[in-house]
Formats: structure tokens, C-alpha cells, sequence
């Protein structure tokens, strides 16, 4: 029995063996066999295919006959495990490609597949890098539109109906400055308008409220025309004389204040000394109010000055019962002299007085004796100042005599004190400063600028201590009297401050015969434009800014009436500074960009390259520019850069067309051009029914084009290659309106005729790529859009060919030549693809996989 057991072990190892030596024999020539395949070392070198090359083939291989499946083999093999093959088929046939190979490549490194897993992740940082940038300008968008496009239309409309003249009722305007609104219409802007010189400030004008305002504008508004009709022609204008005129005319009983001012400063004209024209001022004033005292109250004797005096006299310082209202006066012949010698000299009449002063000289009391050679050296001085040896005699007297007397005449110690200028700490006299014209004429009477070192405090009287008395009184202690007192005293400043308070219209005019005349102290700062405020106080100066009170001006009828508003502008020049005059330019270029009135104001240019002006343009003299080249890089020039700047884009082609930029327009139009090609989806038409040559940039170009070709002059200041481009974006147009229209041979032959994509060989391919890079950008941008063009029109046509049921070997060319292209085309695009959206070249993939079916 063991024995048969050892025999059957024997026999099973034996079977074993050979098994085993079979199944090394199989492997080793499974290893041998192994050795022959490709590998990554081998001169084979690997098959790496992209994503999109292999759901072409899979495309392919979809498109091929099913091969029919005999699953006899597998039916037993796999019936005997209890699967029914059946279910497995029907499985396998529900499977949805397209998620299969749509399933997203896992991130995970693969062995071996290092530079695969690197390069996926440099796309996906490609990818996530822009989409950042996409979403950091649109932040930067939203940002820059809130900031600098905020409109109230609650107040929009409020600010129309007032600019208008529809006044709204039922509103009680207790505060004058808080409860009116702004009257100018401030349309949507653009950029910093923080110091704006048209927007800056306040104003309750609106020149358009009723017919009387109105017409009062435009009456002012012919003068100011005319005076700068007259400054261009270097002649003389009457401006105070106008003005004054048309305010007379007015029949204001609030005007009268203004009136008045516009006398004072028609004797600014000859003499511009403050204090003597003062003085001039109101003692013609005095002499003139006697005159017409003594015309009514006629009396015995010839009209002489004299007489005249005496019979103001005889009024104003008598009682009603006939008594003097005066203690203590001094009367010879019944005429109190030194009455008569003081009001003499109110009246300017210094050579009377020196008159009735000798004629009475031997009843002047002893002390009184020197006091005609005082009056002699006071008439007979130029600026009518006593010597040193006679003031200091006359200062004693007063001092001893005068000032202590107790019966004395109070029109002696008058007399004294102006003719010798004593005991200036007490500057009033009260029992002779009858009326405020008084007051200010014995302050302007004690006032001397040429103060020596050696003069001692107390005699120390100058202009600017008596403006602080001014000032710091105010108009409340002068009353329906302020402005002509502030003119007087030289605060020209704030005369013009207070007269807003009276009219505002009235206040900038007057503002401009001041400039006119050099009296205003004009801010040159440019900052301070943004404040609301006309004043500005700077190292113990008051200054006015000027063009903020003209710019604030014309904000109410800046759109009604842009003609208007530039003559006004231009009057910021007047104060003929550096900077002045800039601040004209900007101001005058605020206005071209706000009002939008390019031809009115610049001037237009016809198609056969003549220039009509503008407005500014005529005015160029006044603005202080020597000729047209000047105008244009000072105003036009500048406000186009200035529209650029704000994202003004048309406002800025217009206005580089006006500064004769020919070069820069067609850039422009070219951009405009491009981004409207490349943005807008192929089925989208490039210009609308509502659009017109001046908005959309197809037209806009062709009409552009058409001007510069036509003229030679135009046409040398334009460089060739932007001319180019914008006639090659132009077809491109062309081609968009065919495709729209499904013309689809036409719009291959106008693409095929822009010579940018290769439609004969696999060489020109090659070569169009080389020169991608060398194309003008506004071109690069359309290539992606015009190959999907391309592709979309041989697909359609193979479409249209493969449904016709004739047949012949034409039919057959024309699908081929077409294939051609379409191959051609893919090359070119997967030699660019990384230089165009990749929604794009995926696009591309869907029509070329059409044109192959």
C-alpha cells in the first residue's frame, strides 16, 4: 500500500515539474516578447495626445460601423457564473460618452506623468490668474462709477424746473442759503470736479426766473459783448459808463447803494489814491448838496460859493424858532466864522476859506493870530500838510488853547484838528459830524500814509487802521451806505462780497469794472476754487477769486446760452497774470466739456479740410494766445486730454478732431472700432437703427476715412498703418454684415481678401502664425471671431452641399477645397491658440468636427 502511495507522490511531482516548466517557459516568453514593445527610453519616444485631439478620435471611432459582437465564448464562460450577458450588453450600451470623456482630470500626480500633472497645474494657475484680473477690473469699475457718477435725480429734476423758470410753491424759504438749491442743471460728470471753477460755490441766480432778471441779463450780457469787442479791437470802452447806465435804468430802490459805488469809482479812473479820492468824492458830493440847498431856498446876493455856504449854514444850524443850535460860536457880521471856514473846507473850497480868513483876520482873537499863516502854508502845499516848524507850533496851540477851552467854538477845535492833524487818539467830533458823509470825510481828512519812523504812536493815523474801524463796524452801523463806504476806504473786496447781498447780477459786474480798472486784489491760488467762499484772507491780504465769482456766474445759463457764458470766461483774463490767465483756460475748457457746444464754441472742420472757429477761437487775442497753433494745444488740446482722462471717449475724439490731431482721432477710432467688432456676438447687428455717424464707431470711422483720404493735407498727418487697420477693420464690418445676413460665400471671399487667415496651404499657415504677433492689436483682437467666422461658413456650405442630391465631381471639389481651408484654419488656430480665449479654439474643435461629418 505505501508503496502505491510513493508511486502515485512520485508521479504527481514528476506532473508538477513539467507544469512548472511550462508556465517559466511561458513567462520568459512573455518577457522576451515585453522587450521588443516601445518604451519611454526608446527612439519611438511616447504618444502624449491633448484632451481635445482625443475626443476627436473618439469622434471618429463613434462614427465607424458597429462591429458585430459574438459573444458565444464569454455567453458560456460567464452563463456558468450566473451573469447574463444580456443585462451586461444593455449596460454597456446606456453609457453616455460624452460624460465619459468629459470627466474632469484628476489633480492627483500619476506615477511617471510628472510633467503632465506640472504643466495641467500651470494652466489652471494661467486660468485662475486671469479670471482674478477680470474680477479686480470689474471691482475697479463699479468702484470708479460710484465715485464719480452720483446723481440725485430728485434734485436733478428740483434744479430743471427752477433753471427753467417753474418755480415751486408751498416751500418757505426762511434760510435763504439752505433752502435754495443749486439753479444750474449739473449734468452727469465725469473725474475730480473737487476744484471746479463752474462748479464751486453757491448761487440763488437763475437769469431764466422771470422776464424782468431775463432781460436784465441779456442787457448786461450786449454791454459785456461789446467791451469785448472793443478790448479786441485795442479801443477804449465806456464799461462804467454803460453799466452804470443800464443799472440807472433798472428803477431799483435797492440798486441805489451800487448806484452810487459805480461814482466813486468813475473818479478811481483819474486817480487812484485811495484817501484823495475819497476826499474829492464827498466833498464834491457836499458842494453839490448845498448847490441844490441853495436852489431851493434862494437868498439876497450873488450865487457864490460863499453865499452858498452860508445859506447851508443858515438851514442846518439854526433852530426852527430862528436860534442857533451850537453854543459858543464864533459871529462876525452875524456869520459864525469859524462855521463858515469848516464847512468851507468840507466842500473842498480850501482858497474861499483861506479868503474869509484874511477878510477877518483882525476879529481872530489873540491866540488866533498864527492861524492864518497856517491856512496859508495848508492851501498853498501840494498835498496840503503843514511844515514841521508850523505843526509843531500849531500842536502846541491846540494843545494850550484850543482843545482846553471851555467857552471855545467847536468848529475852531474842527478847524485845528483837520488843518494840523492833532490829538489823533480822538479822531470823532461829536458836535460836528452831522451825517455819516461827515464822518468819513474828517477820518479821511486826518489820515497820512507817509508815516516816519521818528512820528510818535499817538500821531499815527494810516488807510489800513481806519479799514479795521470799517471792518469792525460793518454794515449795520452804515446804513444803505456800507458799499459806497467800502469803495471808499479801499476794500474793493469786500464791497463786491456785500453787494451779492444786494443783487447778484449787479455784484459780478461790478467785480468786473473793478478788475477792469486793476483795483481788485485777485487770489491766483488754484485750490481755493473749491471752497464757497469769494474771500480769502492770506498774510493780512484780503484777495478775491475772481474767476470763481464769473464761473459761479454763468452756471444758470451755461447750456441756454454758451455763447454768453464764454464771454464772461474769457473776462477772467482781464487780471492779465500767468496764472489768471490759465485759470481763463481751464475754465473755458470746464465749459467745452460740460456744455458739450464743441461748434459753437471751438469751431468745426468741413470734409474739404477747412476750419471755421469758434467762439474762443475768434476771441484767441483775449486769452492771450498768439495764433491758432497756440489755441488749439492751450484749449482744445488740453480739454481733449482732459475728456480722455475722465472716459470721455467721444467728447475726446471731437475734441482731438478740433485740435487738428488727426493721427491720435484715428487711433481712437480704431480701438473703438476693434472693441465694438470683438465684443459684440455674430448675430448681433453692428449698428442700430437709433445710432447715427457721431456714436457708433463703424460709422464714425467710415465718415472719419472718407475726410482723411479725400484730403491730402488731412491724409500726410495720418500714419499709414492706422489708416490701414482702419480700413481693414471696416471690411471686417462689411464681412460681420454679410455673415449676418447668411451670405456665407461673401463673407468668405471678404475674409479670404483681408489676407489675415491662411485659405491656401499648410505653408501659409505657418507663415500667418509667424506674423501673428506683428499685427496692430486692434486687428489681433478680431482674428479669434473672424475664424470662427470662417469655420462657420464652410460648415454651413458643407452642410448645404452633403443635402443636395446632385452629384458630381464639382460638388465633390468644392467640399474638398473647403475641408482645405478649414484644415488650414485649425492649423493656424492651434498655433495660436494660447494667444485667444480658450472658449474660443474649443469652439473652433465643435465647427471643424461639423465640417467632417
Amino acid at each position: 500500500m505505501s508503496l502505491k502511495v510513493d508511486s502515485m507522490s512520485s508521479k504527481t511531482n514528476k506532473t508538477q515539474d513539467v507544469s512548472l516548466k511550462g508556465s517559466a517557459k511561458v513567462l520568459n516568453e512573455l518577457i522576451e516578447t515585453s522587450k521588443n514593445l516601445p518604451t519611454t527610453s526608446s527612439e519611438l519616444g511616447s504618444i502624449q495626445l491633448s484632451v481635445n485631439e482625443i475626443r476627436k478620435r473618439t469622434h471618429d471611432l463613434r462614427q465607424k460601423k458597429d462591429i458585430s459582437s459574438d459573444h458565444t465564448k464569454a455567453h458560456y464562460l460567464l452563463a456558468g457564473s450566473g451573469l447574463a450577458i444580456e443585462d451586461v450588453d444593455l449596460s454597456l450600451k446606456n453609457l453616455q460618452s460624452k460624460q465619459l470623456l468629459e470627466q474632469p482630470v484628476s489633480k492627483k500626480q500619476v506615477e511617471g506623468e510628472l510633467d503632465t500633472y506640472l504643466e495641467t497645474k500651470k494652466d489652471e494657475n494661467i486660468l485662475s490668474s486671469i479670471e482674478n484680473l477680470l474680477s479686480v477690473a470689474a471691482k475697479d469699475f463699479d468702484n470708479f462709477v460710484n465715485q464719480n457718477l452720483s446723481l440725485d435725480w430728485d434734485q436733478r429734476k428740483e434744479e430743471v424746473r427752477e433753471n427753467f423758470g417753474i418755480l415751486i410753491q408751498g416751500k418757505n424759504h426762511t434760510d435763504s442759503t439752505k433752502n435754495v438749491a443749486p439753479l444750474n442743471p449739473k449734468l452727469p460728470t465725469w473725474g475730480n470736479q473737487g476744484s471746479s471753477i463752474l462748479n464751486s460755490g453757491e448761487t440763488r441766480l437763475n437769469v431764466n426766473e422771470n422776464y424782468a432778471v431775463r432781460e436784465k441779463f441779456e442787457k448786461y450780457a450786449k454791454i459785456i459783448y461789446r467791451f469785448n469787442n472793443a478790448r479786441q479791437a485795442n479801443q477804449d470802452f465806456p464799461l462804467l459808463k454803460e453799466l452804470s447806465q443800464a443799472l440807472a435804468n433798472g428803477g431799483d430802490l435797492k440798486n441805489r447803494q451800487l448806484l452810487e459805488s459805480s461814482k466813486i469809482l468813475e473818479g478811481l479812473k483819474s486817480n487812484s489814491d485811495v484817501v484823495q479820492n475819497a476826499k474829492s468824492y464827498l466833498q464834491n458830493q457836499f458842494l453839490e448838496y448845498v448847490d441844490h440847498l441853495y436852489k431851493k431856498n434862494l437868498s439876497e446876493g450873488l450865487p457864490t460859493n460863499i453865499n452858498k455856504i452860508k445859506s447851508f449854514i443858515d438851514s442846518k444850524l439854526k433852530n426852527p424858532n430862528n436860534t442857533w443850535k451850537f453854543n459858543n460860536l464864533t459871529f462876525i457880521n452875524g456869520t459864525p466864522i469859524w462855521a463858515l471856514i469848516f464847512y468851507l473846507l468840507r466842500a473842498g473850497l480850501l482858497q474861499e476859506a483861506l479868503e474869509v480868513a484874511v477878510n477877518n483876520k483882525a476879529s481872530f482873537k489873540k491866540v488866533e493870530q498864527s492861524f492864518l499863516t497856517y491856512l496859508k502854508a495848508y492851501v498853498s502845499s501840494k498835498d496840503h500838510t503843514l511844515p514841521v516848524e508850523f505843526s509843531a507850533r500849531l500842536h502846541t496851540e491846540y494843545s494850550q488853547h484850543i482843545k482846553s477851552s471851555l467857552d471855545g467854538d467847536p468848529f475852531r477845535l474842527a478847524v485845528y484838528k483837520i488843518i494840523g492833524r492833532c490829538d489823533l487818539t480822538r479822531r470823532n467830533i461829536s458836535f460836528i459830524t452831522l451825517s455819516v458823509e461827515d464822518w468819513l470825510w474828517i477820518h479821511f481828512m486826518l489820515i497820512k500814509d507817509d508815516i516816519a519812523d521818528s512820528d510818535p504812536v499817538y500821531e499815527r493815523y494810516s488807510l489800513s487802521d481806519f479799514q479795521n474801524i470799517i471792518v469792525s463796524y460793518g454794515h449795520t452801523r452804515f446804513t444803505n451806505y456800507y458799499s459806497q463806504v467800502l469803495i471808499l476806504s479801499g476794500l474793493y473786496e469786500l464791497a463786491v462780497e456785500y453787494a451779492y447781498s444786494i443783487s447778484e447780477i449787479d455784484a459780478v459786474h461790478l467785480a468786473i469794472v473793478m478788475a477792469n480798472q486793476g483795483l481788485l486784489k485777485v487770489d491766483n491760488d488754484r485750490s481755493s476754487s473749491s471752497g464757497t467762499d469769494f474771500i480769502t484772507v492770506k498774510s493780512n491780504q484780503r484777495k478775491i477769486n475772481f474767476a470763481k465769482v464769473l464761473g459761479n456766474y454763468t452756471r444758470s445759463f451755461k447750456y441756454s446760452d454758451p455763447r454768453i457764458a464764454a464771454e464772461y470766461l474769457i473776462l477772467i483774463a482781464l487780471v492779465a497774470t500767468p496764472e489768471q490767465v490759465e485759470l481763463c483756460h481751464e475754465a473755458l475748457r470746464e465749459l467745452v466739456l460740460e456744455t458739450k457746444e464743441f461748434t459753437i464754441l471751438l469751431g468745426k472742420i468741413n470734409r474739404d479740410g477747412t476750419r471755421i472757429p469758434g467762439v474762443l477761437e475768434e476771441r484767441q487775442s483775449l486769452l492771450h494766445l498768439k495764433d491758432e497753433k497756440e489755441f488749439l494745444r492751450k484749449i482744445t488740446e488740453h480739454a481733449a486730454l482732459k475728456a480722455d482722462e475722465d472716459g470721455r471717449v467721444y467728447d475726446c475724439l471731437l475734441l482731438y478732431q478740433l485740435s487738428e490731431e488727426y493721427n491720435i482721432v484715428i487711433t481712437i477710432v480704431n480701438s473703438l472700432l476693434s472693441d465694438l467688432l470683438s465684443n459684440t456676438d455674430l448675430d448681433q447687428p453692428l449698428v442700430t437703427m437709433d445710432e447715427n455717424n457721431e456714436t457708433n464707431p463703424v460709422l464714425i470711422a467710415k465718415k472719419i476715412v472718407c475726410i482723411y483720404i479725400e484730403n491730402l493735407e488731412i491724409s500726410q498727418k495720418v500714419q499709414t498703418k492706422n489708416k490701414e487697420t482702419c480700413i481693414i477693420l471696416l471690411k471686417l464690418a462689411d464681412a460681420r454684415r454679410a455673415y449676418q445676413a447668411k451670405q456665407w460665400e461673401t463673407t468668405l471671399a471678404q475674409i479670404e481678401e483681408l489676407d489675415l487667415l491662411p485659405f491656401s496651404d499648410e505653408v501659409s499657415a505657418r507663415r500667418k502664425a509667424q506674423d501673428f504677433t506683428a499685427l496692430n492689436e486692434n486687428i489681433v483682437k478680431n482674428i479669434p471671431t473672424l475664424l470662427v467666422m470662417v469655420m462657420s461658413c464652410i460648415s454651413q456650405l458643407i452642410a448645404g452641399l452633403n443635402q443636395s442630391d446632385y452629384q458630381s465631381v464639382t460638388k465633390a471639389q468644392q467640399v474638398e477645397a473647403l475641408k482645405n481651408v478649414s484644415r488650414n484654419c485649425m492649423m493656424y488656430a492651434g498655433m495660436v491658440q494660447y494667444k485667444m480665449p480658450r472658449e474660443t479654439y474649443s469652439a473652433l474643435i465643435r465647427l471643424d468636427i461639423d465640417c467632417k461629418v
